[in-house]
C-alpha cells in the first residue's frame, strides 16, 4: 500500500482558501474590517514568521467571528463554500481530481494535508464526490465568543501530524504533491515528490532539496 500526501491550496485549488474566507467574512461589515485593519500592526509580525503565523491568523479569525453564535458561524461557513466554488476565478484543478481518484482506485491511503481549516477542505472536497479520502488539516476552536486556531497544520506541523497518525514504515511508497517550498519538511518524508505549478523561486529551492527525485507537473 502507498501513502499519498496532497497539499490543498494551489495544489488542488488555485487560491489561498483561508485568506478568501477572511475576505468573505469582512464583506459587508465595516466594523469588523476596521478592527482587522487596526490590528494589522500587531498581527503582521506574527503572520510573517512560520512559527508564529497561527497567532496572527487566530487574532484575525477571532475578530471576524467574535459575538457570533455557533449556528451563525456554521451557516456562514456553508455560504462561504458555495460562494467560493461559485466564483468564476476559483478553479479546482481537473488533473488534481483525476490523480486523487486514481490513487483511491489504486487502494492507496490518500491524505489531504493542509494549512486550511478542516471544515473548509472537507466542505470543498465533498462537492467533488471523491470517497475514502483522509484529512490532516488545521483546526479551529471556540474562545471568548469567537473562533481561533487550535492547531495550525503548516510547514513542520504537517510532518508532526502525519507521523502522529500514520506508521510510515507500513507503506511501500510515500508520494507527496505540493506547489510550495514551505512543504519541504513534508516532502522529505516522501520517496516521490510531485511539484505542481511551481513558481521560479520555489522551484529553485525544491530542486536543491530533491534534485532527481522530484517531478514537476503543470495542472489546470
Amino acid at each position: 500500500m502507498n501513502l499519498v500526501l496532497f497539499d490543498f491550496d494551489k495544489t488542488i485549488i488555485n487560491k489561498d482558501t483561508g485568506a478568501e474566507y477572511l475576505k468573505f467574512m469582512l464583506q459587508g461589515s465595516p466594523t469588523r474590517f476596521a478592527l482587522c485593519f487596526l490590528a494589522l500592526p500587531f498581527t503582521l509580525p506574527f503572520l510573517i514568521l512560520k512559527k508564529t503565523k497561527f497567532i496572527g491568523f487566530s487574532v484575525l479569525l477571532w475578530l471576524v467571528t467574535c459575538g457570533m453564535p455557533p449556528k451563525k458561524v456554521a451557516a456562514l461557513r456553508k455560504r462561504f463554500i458555495n460562494r467560493y466554488l461559485g466564483n468564476k476565478t476559483t478553479a479546482i484543478y481537473k488533473s488534481a481530481i483525476e490523480k486523487l481518484i486514481s490513487h483511491v482506485q489504486n487502494k492507496d491511503t490518500v491524505v489531504i494535508v493542509s494549512g486550511a481549516s478542516e471544515w473548509m477542505v472537507r466542505g470543498i472536497i465533498s462537492k467533488q464526490c471523491i470517497p475514502t479520502l483522509e484529512f490532516a488539516c488545521s483546526e479551529e476552536t471556540r474562545f471568548a465568543g469567537g473562533m481561533v486556531s487550535k492547531f495550525h497544520c503548516y510547514s513542520a506541523n504537517k510532518v508532526r501530524r502525519i507521523k502522529t497518525r500514520y506508521n510510515l514504515e507500513e507503506y511501500e511508497t510515500i508520494i507527496g504533491y505540493s506547489d510550495s517550498s514551505i512543504d519541504i519538511p513534508l516532502l522529505r518524508l516522501c520517496n516521490q515528490q510531485i511539484i505542481v505549478n511551481p513558481k521560479p523561486r520555489c522551484f529553485k529551492k525544491l530542486s536543491k532539496s530533491f534534485e532527481q527525485s522530484m517531478k514537476t507537473v503543470n495542472w489546470v
